[in-house]
């Protein structure tokens, strides 16, 4: 029997797990066929008992074993908890840090962008007025040859002063901790 193993790992056994969906064939909650966490633990502790050291070799008898115990096939794959994770459960997981303005009043200066609404580009700008702007793509049309569709935006962009007013970052609970996976089966043709 030909089998794969991986080793994954994730804030949530259902997010490790999502990593190998090109692999094997998940449920409709996201997991695989079964966890084989607790026969692998009794098989080590069996080998234990007897005075045999755990190897790989050992590890992937038990796999081809218990693939052929449960009659695998194709695309179905079992999970092993080497570490279970735990979960982030704070309320708010984020820190927002306010930044000091030292730089001065902040002074602002508008400008006038002509988007293309497929690419995304910026076509042209100015920083006078609007109808500045309506002239500019006109001029674009006519004299450039400019043939998609643009949006005109307004932006204001700093020109003196601090232009960043704070700083985000994800702040998990001091005990949440990813979990580590090991995940077997027969990979989908």
């Amino acid at each position: 029997m030909n089998f794969r193993k991986f080793e994954v790992s994730g804030s949530t056994k259902v997010e490790a797990l999502s990593t190998l969906s090109d692999v094997f064939a998940l449920n409709e909650d996201g997991n695989v066929k079964g966890d084989a966490t607790q026969a692998y633990k009794l098989a080590k502790k069996k080998a234990q008992e007897a005075g045999k050291a755990w190897t790989s070799s050992d590890d992937s008898a038990f796999f081809n074993d218990y693939l052929t115990k449960k009659k695998a096939i194709a695309g179905e794959a079992y999970v092993i908890t080497i570490k279970s994770a735990v979960a982030n459960t704070r309320e708010r997981p984020y820190t927002i840090t306010d930044v000091k303005n030292e730089k001065g009043k902040r002074k602002f200066k508008s400008q006038y962008k002509w988007i293309d609404v497929e690419t995304g580009a910026v076509v042209v700008q100015v920083d006078t007025t609007k109808a500045d702007a309506k002239n500019a793509i006109k001029k674009m049309y006519t004299e450039k040859g400019y043939k998609g569709v643009a949006k005109c935006w307004l932006q204001k962009d700093v020109i003196e002063g601090e232009p960043v007013v704070a700083v985000a970052k994800y702040t998990p609970s001091v005990s949440s901790t990813p979990g580590t996976y090991l995940v077997f089966g027969i990979a989908k043709d």
